[in-house]
């Protein structure tokens, strides 16, 4: 039988190396006892890991869906709010048009119409022209550009150009000429709804008043559903209104005689009473959108709790076992110290 000798050096270094390792351990132990998480995920779950991975990306992608449909709910509620608006000043402006149509050209009243037309006007383009963080709601993917241009403007806008020029080339005079009070009801009437309407649909629209896109934003509000989140200022309601109001604006308050005064009310309570109708329509597409993207929002929410459980069940650390192996670890650091400090005692010396 032989004894294998083994120097304090040796036994000191293998001590120190024990402590080392305790030390790792603790700290690991510690972070996990206070954010009650795995402290490496990746070396505790080894091929697992996967699984982890494969969740937080669809926890990610849910709260990046999250956030879309945060810009969509508030760019929807901007529209709803200017629909509103422009459906209450539809309505007013219907009921003022049935009663202009028994009145007297050039008169007081006529003018009154024509100046509340006006501001009408100036209103349909900026409630048109809501934005949020902006981007213009009413615009499209075109969502950059001010969809709607001001009608009255100094130098005039294109929209006043294209008006004038219209109805010059019909008539032959312009509409400052006195020469207005012999235009009948059926010329009238022939130019209302033929070079005038020409300017409010197609081409006409799009080269003097909108700079909105035909195609509508949309939006991706859920995993697997993309869905339409905005409305096109092209949209035949706004094109009507923007018509009736227009043309009440620019000739309501000249010296017309009755029958051309009258064909110009009876167009214009004609084209607003559709105008009101076709906001209604929008109105009610706009609260359809809001009511998907409110649904989709719930159900991401759903999914989201979900996976925050599931990840959970995976990360979390059993709160009383990792406190056990802290205590113990700590122990063991403590008789580690302990015999090293004595270790380092030992000295030949004591013994000569």
């Amino acid at each position: 039988m032989s004894l294998d000798a083994v120097s304090t050096a040796t036994m000191s270094s293998i001590l120190r190396n024990n402590v080392s390792q305790i030390q790792s351990r603790l700290t690991t132990l510690e972070q996990e006892n206070s954010t009650g998480q795995l402290a490496d995920i990746g070396l505790t779950l080894g091929a697992d890991s996967g699984q982890d991975v494969t969740l937080h990306q669809q926890m990610a992608d849910l709260t990046s869906i999250s956030a879309s449909n945060a810009v969509a709910t508030s760019q929807l509620g901007a529209a709803a709010n200017a629909l509103t608006s422009l459906q209450g000043a539809a309505s007013t402006l219907l009921a003022a048009f049935i009663e202009g149509q028994s009145g007297t050209p050039g008169s007081t009243g006529a003018i009154g119409l024509q100046q509340q037309a006006s501001g009408a006007l100036q209103s349909f383009a900026a409630q048109m022209n809501a934005e949020v963080g902006g981007a213009y709601v009413f615009a499209g993917i075109n969502s950059g550009a001010a969809p709607i241009a001001p009608y009255a403007q100094t130098p005039p806008s294109a929209a006043q150009n294209a008006v004038n020029a219209a109805f010059q080339s019909f008539f032959g005079f312009p509409a400052t000429s006195p020469s207005v009070s012999s235009i009948t009801g059926a010329q009238m009437q022939g130019f209302l709804s033929n070079q005038f309407a020409a300017l409010f649909s197609g081409t006409g629209w799009t080269s003097s008043w909108s700079a909105a896109s035909d195609t509508v934003a949309t939006s991706r509000i859920g995993p697997d559903q993309t869905i339409e989140t905005s409305v096109s200022a092209n949209n035949s309601a706004f094109q009507d209104m923007a018509q009736a109001l227009t043309m009440v604006s620019a000739f309501g308050g000249l010296n017309l005689s009755a029958g051309a005064y009258s064909s110009l009310m009876s167009t214009a309570q004609s084209l607003m009473n559709g105008a009101s109708n076709g906001l209604i329509a929008v109105s009610a597409t706009v609260g359809a959108m809001q009511n998907q993207v409110t649904e989709a929002d719930s159900a991401i929410t759903l999914q989201k709790n979900v996976l925050t459980t599931q990840i959970d069940n995976i990360e979390s650390v059993n709160a009383y076992q990792v406190a056990t192996q802290v205590s113990s670890l700590s122990t063991q650091l403590q008789t580690a110290y302990s015999l090293t400090a004595q270790i380092q005692k030992l000295s030949l010396v004591n013994f000569l």
